[in-house]
């Protein structure tokens, strides 16, 4: 295939859906795959670094706060099967397509005239077995989930302030809200969001998953703060809604199934900082 730009339909990303949320392997077919020279890369490395775009995938593209999947593809070029370990998925927002950044590993079987299969084999229309890093889903699921909680948390506290950023990654996730909390008031707020959160955690409230329109979105989601979400901030004419803890927020993530998958690895909260209009609370695991 060439190198030329890319210009293919969207991706289907499976894990949109409630069932998708929680599948850890598809079948697809290749679309497009083009080998990139990285630097880093050694030159005599047989681990070829290849972009490869799919007609629909499990992986989760990095974004919303949450980072990339990690995982396998196994395509099926005919006489052999082409193993990529997929290190990165990106979605470009404008058209929807899916971008995978991974590494042949290996094949199979030798072609023919003895040479290994490549990226260069694989054709438009090829089968690929698609894989998530499960355990890697898993811990990212939770850690996204809880950033959720955090919201649920809050408003059980009575401090519903608008979200405005928000970062699931392992190494110190956070959500941050536009407001103030005195700081008189800050060491008490505290102390309740962590007992809020452990309280939603042993209720094992069920997470729910659903695309609604706009209208429906902004009823869903504005219900206990008015102009709480902005859906005009959304292209699209869906929203995708993620409810955790009974509390509705669009949102793109992966998700546990409930608040109760959040004990075993003892999620909570565990600070509080408030500078410049925006309130940050801190939360992790093995609290």
């Amino acid at each position: 295939m060439t190198n030329a730009c890319v210009d293919v339909s969207p991706t289907e990303m499976i894990y949109m859906t409630y069932d998708g949320n929680f599948e850890m392997r598809c079948d697809a077919k290749i679309l497009h795959t083009q080998a990139v020279e990285v630097e880093g890369d050694a030159a005599d490395s047989d681990a070829q670094t290849v972009h490869v775009y799919l007609d629909r995938t499990v992986l989760h593209a990095q974004g919303g706060g949450q980072p990339t999947d990690i995982g396998t593809m196994k395509i099926e070029t005919g006489a052999s099967t082409v193993a990529v370990q997929v290190e990165k998925v990106t979605m470009d927002r404008s058209t929807g397509v899916a971008l995978h950044r991974g590494k042949v590993m290996q094949s199979t079987a030798e072609a023919e005239d003895g040479v290994h299969a490549s990226i260069d084999d694989v054709k438009v229309g090829d089968k690929v077995h698609v894989e998530v890093d499960a355990d890697n889903r898993q811990i990212l699921s939770e850690c996204h989930t809880a950033g959720h909680v955090v919201d649920s948390a809050m408003a059980r506290c009575g401090s519903v302030l608008p979200p405005s950023k928000a970062y699931h990654f392992l190494d110190g996730p956070y959500v941050e809200y536009k407001g103030k909390i005195p700081a008189e008031e800050r060491n008490a707020l505290l102390a309740k969001l962590k007992v809020a959160f452990q309280e939603l955690v042993e209720e094992d409230i069920c997470t729910k998953i659903a695309v609604l329109s706009k209208s429906d979105a902004e009823a869903v989601c504005n219900r206990v703060a008015e102009n709480y979400f902005n859906m005009e901030d959304f292209d699209d004419d869906n929203v995708r809604i993620v409810t955790v803890a009974g509390w509705p927020c669009p949102c793109g993530g992966t998700h546990v199934r409930s608040t109760g998958n959040l004990k075993e690895r003892k999620w909570g909260v565990t600070g509080l900082k408030c500078k410049k209009g925006v309130v940050r609370v801190k939360y992790g695991k093995d609290c």
